[in-house]
């Protein structure tokens, strides 16, 4: 049985994937892309990328939607989520920037956990690009990979939480205590000690997280991967000092802005 992540990437149209490489190739320039995902007849599209510096990026919601109702014919009833592209940073890749951040994770998380609740969405799928370096005829070369991670429910996230966190009560945490910081000297750990990238591998345990190799072989895009672990010889405090050398200084306050004018 296909996985529910790779289901999710299954829904994306080959003109769709097409575009998600084109914008990823230019990873080189080093700018943040971020595109919203459509869904139409059971299929995703993606509209116009709104480009970036390389850790921040920022849009106009409703100026946005109107540019690709006008571009694609694609309407405001059909945007489901956001898929957005983490680039080179400083000619280098971070492991960090391969997953997604705090500021990705926490209003999903809160909004799908107390779902039943506040009304706000229950189910929510969310998609990072991100170039990856790997070996090709003895070569060395960097291949877009794609990382889907789906809050399918509240009872699953709030399990995923007290598998991969099992001193935090899923219930007690908040925007302001389970986003990471940042002040002059980069990011720091939460106030909760909230390790996210357990988080999201434990999700994967279950089948909402894995990762897709797009550049493809003979024309084709369909390479899953299981969600690599490649974090898990660090402790906390360093992950999140991968975390700082990858977003810097300037991703919190982007990111902030950014998740208040997206919905």
């Amino acid at each position: 049985m296909t996985s529910p992540w790779l289901s999710e990437w299954n829904k994306f149209t080959p003109q769709a994937i097409e575009e998600i490489k084109k914008h990823n190739d230019d990873t080189h320039l080093e700018k943040e892309w971020m595109s919203y995902v459509y869904e139409k007849n059971g299929r995703y599209y993606i509209g116009k990328a709104s480009k970036g510096e390389e850790s921040a990026i920022s849009i106009i919601p409703a100026e946005k939607s109107a540019v690709d109702a006008a571009t694609k014919g694609l309407s405001p009833n059909q945007k489901r989520w956001t898929i957005h592209g983490h680039p080179l940073k400083n000619g280098e890749i971070y492991n960090g920037r391969q997953y997604f951040s705090s500021v990705d994770l926490i209003d999903e998380f809160l909004e799908v956990r107390d779902s039943d609740k506040n009304g706000g969405r229950s189910h929510i799928v969310q998609f990072i690009v991100y170039p990856h370096e790997q070996e090709e005829d003895g070569e060395k070369v960097l291949h877009n990979r794609v990382r889907i991670l789906i809050f399918p429910d509240s009872a699953t996230i709030v399990k995923a939480m007290k598998q991969s966190n099992p001193s935090i009560d899923p219930y007690e945490v908040t925007r302001d205590n389970g986003m990471n910081k940042s002040d002059e000297n980069g990011t720091t750990m939460n106030d909760m000690n909230l390790d996210w990238f357990k988080f999201q591998e434990a999700l994967g345990d279950v089948g909402y997280m894995g990762i897709v190799d797009i550049e493809g072989k003979d024309g084709e895009h369909a390479h899953p991967l299981r969600a690599e672990s490649f974090l898990d010889g660090f402790n906390g405090l360093q992950r999140y000092g991968l975390l700082a050398a990858a977003f810097g200084v300037g991703f919190y306050a982007w990111g902030a802005w950014l998740k208040r004018n997206l919905s």
